[in-house]
């Protein structure tokens, strides 16, 4: 769907404002599950502000869910799983959003699994099976954005994470060398809440 000038920048005013009460409740809420709903949505909010995003996908948004298979990282996929199926509610510029839980054994499958997705969430446990620049290297070619909940991992060369601030609230941190290599470019709006991270040197 296409929206006049007016309207796409009414959509983007919208979604900052989105974001910005969502980050507010997050601070004020202990519990994972529900932390994780909400960050869920930010996530979904900051996917409008690419705009490139109609050149990055078609009809639906694909949403990949990675994780390791193994305890730990079935039992975070799950929960991240549920939290993107619950804010798949919203549509993303016009956009339906189809969640895909991977279980990660092997980078050439989760290559073939990138293929016509918008982004992809990390799992923290999956950076146990895969270095986060074989990550990046997947996410880049495939051109889809690729979210962390640390910040430890936008430097590392992904594009954006929810990061926990001091254990008490979420900072949005954004790569933006990384997330122009993915195929993304994010207007200026959602810079006006995102703190900027420079790629660490190998």
């Amino acid at each position: 769907m296409r929206y006049p000038v007016d309207s796409l920048g009414m959509v983007r005013r919208l979604a900052l404002a989105t974001i910005t009460l969502v980050i507010a409740l997050a601070t004020a809420s202990a519990a994972a599950d529900v932390d994780d709903d909400r960050r869920a949505l930010v996530m979904l909010r900051i996917l409008a502000y690419d705009k490139q995003l109609s050149q990055r996908v078609g009809d639906q948004v694909r949403v990949v869910v990675a994780y390791p298979d193994d305890d730990a990282g079935i039992a975070e996929g799950k929960r991240w799983t549920s939290a993107f199926v619950k804010a798949s509610r919203i549509k993303v510029n016009g956009r339906a959003v189809v969640v895909v839980p991977y279980k990660v054994q092997s980078a050439d499958g989760l290559s073939r699994a990138l293929e016509r997705s918008a982004a992809m969430v990390t799992c923290d446990a999956l950076t146990r099976t895969l270095a986060v620049s074989t990550i990046a290297k997947l996410t880049r070619g495939r051109h889809v954005l690729s979210f962390s909940t640390r910040e430890a991992d936008v430097a590392a060369g992904l594009a954006v994470a929810l990061a926990i601030v001091q254990g008490k609230r979420d900072e949005i941190v954004v790569n933006l060398a990384a997330a122009q290599a993915e195929g993304v470019k994010f207007d200026a709006g959602l810079l006006q809440l995102a703190r900027e991270v420079k790629e660490a040197s190998p």
